[in-house]
């Protein structure tokens, strides 16, 4: 026993046929054995070698990451409850420049809230002596793209530290992308704002062969979402109440009428609206559970007994808002919103869902926020109907990619993307 070898010191065997594979390859001397030193797989390896664009500066980048994540302070890991305080001052830290402004969105007390409303959430951290450098949040998806049901995978909530850009944030993420049965995607997707450079650059450095347009933004569909000011409702609130499971039956109907047809819904079924609006679990929930989005949240419009508009409000605003400072003269300005959810109305009904909208933006004001975020940019009648509300609009770019590795090749035509606020 007292000559056992470690099983850190035990002498690194060198797979013959890699050897033949990166001799032929041209690869410098001692590359594989270091690369084998450092624990890189066997199979990362072969994919190395199968990867044209791969260059031998980049294997050699690569491996100089890896160094520094086994031997040096920084690490890559996922985020759990005990970061709540680390994520908030990560994103409070992690200003994006937008023009003359300098845009901050702030994630707290509770930065995990939006993603509780995604799908098979994960948060990556890149994380050194307790403080957090880096995060990527990512949701896979069930959805539908031309009419073809797709497994999709979205991107978002990309921050660095202002003191920490440019040091390789972006590469140590990638080098820990994700639990390994947790999410995929054959199409992963993101929204990015015009003029956000930061972001552009980060997509960039994941993706080289990826072109800018003439402004410097990466190519996108531009999706738009509504932004209402908070005002009092002074309307009819007749028939106007807060959901029960009973109903979802007669929600989940109008949402897939709604929306049906659009690229990146997800058809709903009542057990999906409840998962939601439990948050996520059913019953009690535990003293330290932060509440995000919960049933009497989900409101809806009821005629003679019929349900003819549903939609839920999310206080985004609670944990999620942003500060836009100029640059120049100083002034800061905090917006803290509502979010329109899992909404749909009968068909030929928009002016029941134009009234149910209207009673959520006087909520909004009740609530001391500002504004009310919808998706309507697909809905143009019920564009029509809000047209007295005082609004303003905000155009993101959507940026779409398709995975290469596939059995069958992917073809992917968008035609009319669906927004789910969760994901904004």
């Amino acid at each position: 026993m007292a000559n056992e070898i470690s099983i850190f010191d035990r002498p690194i065997v060198v797979p013959e046929d890699l050897r033949r594979a990166t001799e032929e390859k041209g690869w410098p001397p001692g590359m594989l054995q270091r690369a084998l030193e450092l624990r890189i797989a066997y199979a990362g390896i072969k994919e190395w070698l199968a990867n044209e664009r791969l260059t031998h500066e980049d294997i050699a980048r690569f491996l100089g990451w890896r160094e520094q994540l086994i031997s040096g302070t920084i690490h890559v890991r996922e985020a759990t409850w005990s970061d709540d305080e680390a994520l908030a001052d990560l994103y409070a830290n992690s200003p994006e420049d937008i023009g003359d402004y300098e845009v901050t969105v702030e994630r707290g007390p509770y930065p995990f809230a939006q993603f509780r409303l995604q799908e098979h959430p994960n948060i990556q951290i890149v994380e050194d002596r307790g403080i957090i450098l880096a995060a990527a949040a990512h949701s896979g998806r069930n959805t539908i793209i031309d009419g073809k049901r797709t497994s999709t995978h979205i991107a978002s909530a990309w921050r660095v530290r202002k003191e920490s850009r440019g040091k390789g944030m972006s590469n140590f993420l990638r080098m820990g992308s994700g639990p390994g049965c947790a999410w995929f995607g054959v199409v992963s997707y993101w929204y990015v704002r015009s003029g956000n450079y930061n972001a552009a650059g980060w997509i960039k450095a994941l993706r080289p062969d990826l072109e800018r347009d003439e402004q410097g933004d990466l190519p996108g569909i531009p999706v738009t979402v509504a932004h209402f000011r908070a005002q009092p409702f002074t309307g009819d609130a007749t028939g106007i109440r807060t959901a029960k499971r009973s109903d979802t039956r007669q929600c989940v109907a109008l949402i897939n009428r709604t929306h049906r047809g659009l690229d990146f819904f997800r058809p709903y079924t009542e057990e999906f609206l409840h998962v939601r609006l439990d948050d996520p679990n059913w019953g009690e929930k535990p003293s330290f559970w932060a509440e995000v989005y919960r049933w009497h949240d989900y409101y809806l419009l009821e005629e003679q007994g019929r349900i003819v508009a549903c939609a839920g409000l999310w206080d985004r605003g609670r944990h999620v808002r942003e500060v836009w400072l100029h640059k120049e003269t100083g002034e800061r300005q905090v917006i803290e919103p509502t979010a329109l959810m899992d909404f749909g109305y009968a068909e030929g009904r928009e002016d029941a869902m134009a009234r149910l909208l209207a009673y959520l933006i006087g909520r909004t004001h009740e609530l001391g926020r500002q504004e009310l975020l919808a998706p309507l940019d697909q809905l143009p009648a019920l564009q029509e109907r809000m047209a007295s509300f005082e609004q303003a609009s905000e155009t993101r770019s959507m940026g779409i990619d398709v995975f290469p590795d596939t059995n069958t090749p992917l073809t992917v035509t968008v035609r009319k993307p669906y927004t789910d606020l969760a994901y904004w």
